[in-house]
């Protein structure tokens, strides 16, 4: 029986399942048994009586009164037709089936992928747990959305999700968008009748960068926006009432926009290659754009692969909002469809270097090495800005050969470890690249092999990893770690307890944000990569909201004068956001951030900095 309710699937695009379930809903009428489940298939296939009786070893007499006493009957109850109008007349039941205003007709999404790319609505899963019970759930999941099965979908992205909060006590971020996706498809209608407007954003993430974490990070912020935005259009249709949503439910509700719209996201790989000869993610997502009513992009992360991007973008009329890339030669693009949410990198390297100015006061003078990526215009950028901003304190700082090849073998990285201890170093500034090549974050890890006591180690964003944590746990097994004295900073957009937005800051927004991340994630699960993919999302809608933006040609115009003709301003999780024309941020927040020792939950973790230098 599966095989012919997926040939009607496969080949006449209906949902069988759904038609067989209204069949049996229906009153006076016995429910519809395995045999005469088989022969609609068979009738909707268009083979006659007689072809169907030989296929089940039955009269053709026998076939004629399945049909005529239950099946016909049934089958004009629904279409609301005397039985004559359509005994024997199944092209007639089959162009009722196939109407755009009736709910079987399937729609599955378009195939996306292909050799240079990758983009999933809810076909295709990229973030497994370890767990083979939940990978299963993912996989018939995503089964069932390729078919245009939206219901079932469902279903299963729900017991995937409940399945991974129960054993982890954290969910998948992936799976919620797919979650909140496959609701829109399988009430697309409804929606469509009660005026809620649709609006799909591509979200563009890393998902081979450092084993899918900064990915993860980047979805919880965009899953996080998505529910709390679709949750009131959800409940103003009863989908509440009709699916059991309690396990994504939000306990804590506050509005962001007055607008009732539902959110659709795709999320898309990008496999961060820094040698490829053009970035072939964002040429296929920017000509797919159209056909998938995209109405603007939030990506990518590396500054190597925006720059490359925008490109595209421009010349389609995508917005694209950035929140993870910090390179100074971003500023210098004036592309009128760019905003960026993080911190260029002169900022932040400004923020980090007044805190080494100041922490080094009235010390000796300090030997600083700086190890960084000379194939990374980001890493290159972070150098030249923290460099511009130490130098001009001689008296303070002595600065030791630096290392331009951190993504160079273990052995190089190693031996130049090794040689600026001998030297006594005093202080050492990695800035890691964005993951555009791989051996650049594991060489960080080389850290570890200083006496950790003695050296203060400065990051930048992307050295603030939980790798740096298992790191630290690692070799505090093996040396003795003074855990008051370990000096390990990073300097970053946003922390969970950042004194102006934070948990518990005065900006209702992040408070918000805390309170719905700890009941999807776990406490203290969101990190800055999070709080600005977050807000990337909000500044869209609030023009959409704005505007009424009907395409992304709108958009991009409706954007420009309200951030930059207009320089209107919203209050995101991160704060204040207004932007200068460049698209850059205009004030864009710094917290410095410490990996301290938990002794409460014994464990090593990345604490905002008792100083709050400006």
């Amino acid at each position: 029986m599966f095989e012919n309710l997926r040939n009607v699937r496969e080949k006449l695009d209906i949902n069988i399942e759904l038609l067989l379930q209204n069949l049996n809903s229906l009153t006076n009428r016995k429910n519809l048994n395995e045999l005469e489940t088989i022969i609609i298939c068979y009738s909707l296939l268009g083979y006659s009586r007689q072809q169907i009786g030989n296929m089940v070893n039955l009269s053709d007499q026998k076939i004629r009164d399945r049909l005529t006493n239950n099946i016909y009957p049934k089958i004009a109850e629904l279409m609301g037709v005397d039985q004559e109008e359509i005994a024997g007349n199944w092209v007639k039941i089959l162009n009722f089936l196939l109407e755009p205003n009736q709910v079987y007709k399937l729609h599955p999404t378009p195939q996306l992928n292909s050799d240079n790319f990758q983009g999933s609505f809810g076909r295709q899963s990229f973030l497994y747990p370890p767990n083979q019970e939940i990978v299963k759930f993912q996989t018939e999941a995503t089964k069932f959305y390729q078919l245009g099965l939206y219901y079932q979908a469902l279903q299963y992205f729900l017991m995937a999700w409940n399945k991974e909060i129960e054993l982890y006590a954290s969910g998948n971020p992936e799976v919620l968008i797919y979650i909140n996706n496959s609701l829109i498809e399988y009430r697309k209608k409804i929606l469509k009748e009660k005026n809620i407007k649709i609006y799909s954003l591509a979200i563009v993430v890393p998902f081979y960068h450092n084993q899918g974490k900064i990915a993860a990070e980047m979805l919880r912020g965009i899953s996080q926006i998505q529910l709390q935005v679709n949750w009131p259009s959800f409940k103003n249709i009863a989908l509440d009432k009709e699916i059991d949503l309690d396990d994504i439910q939000p306990h804590v509700f506050s509005s962001l926009i007055s607008s009732q719209i539902v959110l659709q996201i795709l999320i898309v790989n990008d496999p961060n290659n820094l040698y490829a000869p053009y970035n072939q993610t964002a040429e296929k997502l920017a000509k797919l754009a159209q056909e998938l009513n995209l109405m603007a992009i939030v990506g990518h992360y590396s500054s190597e692969m925006t720059k490359n991007a925008l490109h595209f973008y421009t010349h389609k009329g995508l917005v694209l909002v950035n929140s993870s890339s910090t390179s100074n030669e971003l500023s210098d693009l004036s592309v009128v469809s760019f905003f960026r949410l993080t911190t260029p990198d002169q900022i932040n390297a400004q923020k980090l270097a007044n805190y080494l100015i100041q922490k080094n006061a009235g010390k000796a003078k300090s030997k600083i090495a700086i190890i960084y990526n000379k194939n990374s215009s980001y890493s290159q950028s972070y150098r030249n800005s923290i460099k511009k901003h130490l130098e001009p304190y001689q008296e303070k700082f002595l600065f030791l050969e630096e290392c331009s090849y951190i993504s160079e073998s273990y052995y190089q990285v190693q031996t130049y470890i090794e040689n600026i201890k001998r030297a006594g170093v005093d202080m050492i500034i990695i800035i890691p690249d964005g993951g555009i090549e791989a051996n650049s974050l594991n060489n960080a890890g080389l850290i570890s092999r200083l006496n950790l006591n003695n050296c203060l180690i400065a990051g930048t964003a992307t050295f603030y990893q939980d790798n740096v944590l298992h790191w630290i746990h690692e070799q505090s097994q093996y040396q003795n770690i003074n855990q008051d004295k370990l000096q390990i900073l990073a300097c970053i957009p946003w922390h969970w307890h950042s004194q102006e937005n934070g948990c518990n800051s005065a900006n209702i927004i992040a408070q918000y944000f805390c309170k719905l991340g700890t009941q999807l994630w776990g406490e203290e699960n969101l990190n800055w990569r999070s709080a600005t993919a977050f807000d990337s999302v909000l500044i869209i809608l609030k023009v959409i909201e704005e505007y009424h933006s009907e395409d992304s040609q709108s958009l991009m115009v409706h954007m420009n004068q309200y951030f930059k003709h207009q320089q209107k301003k919203v209050r995101g999780v991160t704060g204040l956001i207004q932007f200068e024309q460049t698209g850059d941020r205009l004030n864009p927040p710094t917290e410095i951030v410490a990996v301290k020792w938990n002794a409460q939950q014994q464990k090593w973790q990345w604490t905002i900095t008792s100083h709050g230098w400006k």
